[in-house]
Formats: structure tokens, C-alpha cells, sequence
């Protein structure tokens, strides 16, 4: 760095100093210099379609989100073919909740880079929030081609099986994100769930879904009115009735608190059951 600088104070339009000098002043986290000098280099080679874009990721750490978009996309409209900006643009879309221009930036991404194992993870978790299953299942598989460890991917790889109804196959997904990563709150409390309420009598275990749910339930803060609802179904499968029902009562009271209508409506009909000794399974399809 310290030759860096005197090379610019040689001769201040020395555009790759300024580069190299941005790049690692990037690395260090000292986002505003090296934009500045990220821009200046680009001052004087308004064409780097590479400056452009480490400019738009470091504008990206930054908090800049906008303004690294534009110079993402100066970046591929210099290089269209230029598959780490569409990965970078695909990031920063995705943050602004952009999904479908998300969508066609990381498929580009992964039609090039394809072992990118971000981009493919993050483009499967917006397909499935578009609804596009069958394509989110085949990008969260490829995921795991390349991190079999990825306890996200697992999961939510699940969660799109389970949406499929392949049921099992969604089980054997949670026990792979739970065997990753034993905390991971999002597989205990989805297989919690179908242990708990499983229209499959075969599929139900009441005694470990209450071990999952009381785990999810601690590591969330034994606030979160979904998982206190998991853990009232897991307390009634296993017979815990009168547990059931005075943690459905808290669900109950945390989902009113936050306004959520729909939630609070099930849960006083799943506390109806309990009252009643009565477990909560889903019907069969």
C-alpha cells in the first residue's frame, strides 16, 4: 500500500495503482478510500469493466446498494458476457427484494459459473419464493453437490420437498441440516412439525418432535408465536394435553401482539383439540 501511494503521488493518473490500491483498501475495510480511489482509476479508464464492478461491490459492503447496481451494470453493458457482475448484480437486486430481475441476472451468473455455490443457493431460495419449486429443488440440490455441509441448503431444500408433498424426503433433509448443524432453528422446528402432525401415523414420533420443538423454542427466545404453536402440537401428539393447550395460549397471546389474524384464528381452533385431548394432524392430500 505504501508503494501504492507514492506511485499516485509520482503520477496521480496512474489508474492501475489507484486499482490495486482500491482492492486492498477494500480488503482492509476502509470502504470510502478505496472508492475513491476505485473512482479514480475509472476517471481515467471510464471503460475497466473489472474496476466497475469491485467499485460496485465495495459500494455494495458499504450500504450502497443503488449505487453499486449502476456500476454493475456499466459493468456487463461493457462486457456482457461478464458472469461475476451478473453474480454481483443478481446479490444486489435480491437485497432490494427485486426477485424476478434477480432471477435472470443469477441464471446468467450460473450458466457461466456454474460451481458458484452462493449464486446457486441464492437463486434457489428465490425461486421458491416465486413459487418455482421443481426449479429451486434442482438449484438447492446442486448446492449441495458442491457444500454437502451446507445446513441451509438442507433445509430449505426441505422445505421445497415438502411443498412437493414428498414428505420422507423432506424429513431426511431437516436430519441433514440437524446433523450439519444441531441448532439450526428452522429444521428442528419444520421437523418438529411433521413428526408432531404427519397425516402418517408411521411418520409421527411425539417424544422426539417435543425435544426438537423445546430446542427451536429456546434458541428463538420462547417468543415466536409459530414455534410455540409447533411446540403446542409436538406437547399434544406425545399426550401432554394441558401442556399443549397452555403453550397454545401463549402462541396465541404473541400472535395477537404482533397482529397476526391468521395465526391467532388457527391456533384458538387448535386449542379447541387440546382442550378436548385431542391431537392436531394435518388431513391426508
Amino acid at each position: 500500500m505504501i508503494h501504492y501511494r507514492e506511485a499516485i503521488a509520482l503520477r496521480p493518473s496512474y489508474a492501475e495503482a489507484h486499482y490495486n490500491l482500491a482492492r486492498l483498501l477494500a480488503e482492509k475495510r476502509e470502504f470510502a478510500d478505496a472508492i475513491d480511489h476505485y473512482e479514480a482509476a475509472l476517471t481515467v479508464n471510464p471503460t475497466d469493466a473489472e474496476a466497475h464492478n469491485n467499485l460496485g461491490a465495495t459500494l455494495f459492503r458499504a450500504g450502497r446498494v443503488d449505487d453499486a447496481i449502476a456500476h454493475y451494470e456499466k459493468a456487463l453493458a461493457i462486457r456482457p458476457d461478464y458472469a461475476e457482475a451478473s453474480c454481483n448484480l443478481a446479490d444486489a437486486l435480491l437485497s432490494k427484494g427485486e426477485m424476478d430481475s434477480a432471477i435472470g441476472c443469477y441464471l446468467t451468473c450460473v450458466a457461466v459459473l456454474p460451481n458458484n455455490a452462493a449464486a446457486q443457493y441464492n437463486l434457489a431460495s428465490a425461486l421458491f419464493q416465486r413459487g418455482r419449486t421443481d426449479d429451486a429443488i434442482a438449484h438447492y440440490q446442486k448446492t449441495l453437490e458442491l457444500i454437502p455441509e451446507n445446513a441451509d441448503a438442507h433445509a430449505n431444500l426441505g422445505s421445497a420437498l415438502l411443498a412437493k408433498g414428498r414428505i420422507e424426503d423432506a424429513i431426511a433433509q431437516y436430519r441433514d441440516a440437524l446433523r450439519v448443524a444441531p441448532e439450526n432453528v428452522a429444521a428442528q422446528s419444520n421437523l418438529a412439525w411433521l413428526l408432531a402432525t404427519s397425516s402418517d401415523p408411521s411418520l409421527r414420533n411425539g417424544q422426539e418432535s417435543v425435544l426438537l420443538a423445546e430446542q427451536a423454542s429456546r434458541l428463538s427466545g420462547r417468543n415466536r408465536p409459530l414455534i410455540l404453536r409447533i411446540l403446542a402440537a409436538a406437547y399434544a401428539e406425545a399426550g401432554r394435553f394441558d401442556e399443549a393447550r397452555d403453550t397454545a395460549h401463549q402462541a396465541l397471546q404473541a400472535a395477537d401482539n404482533q397482529g397476526n389474524v391468521v395465526l391467532s384464528d388457527v391456533l384458538r381452533k387448535e386449542i379447541g383439540l387440546y382442550e378436548a385431548r385431542r391431537p392436531y394432524h394435518k388431513e391426508p392430500r
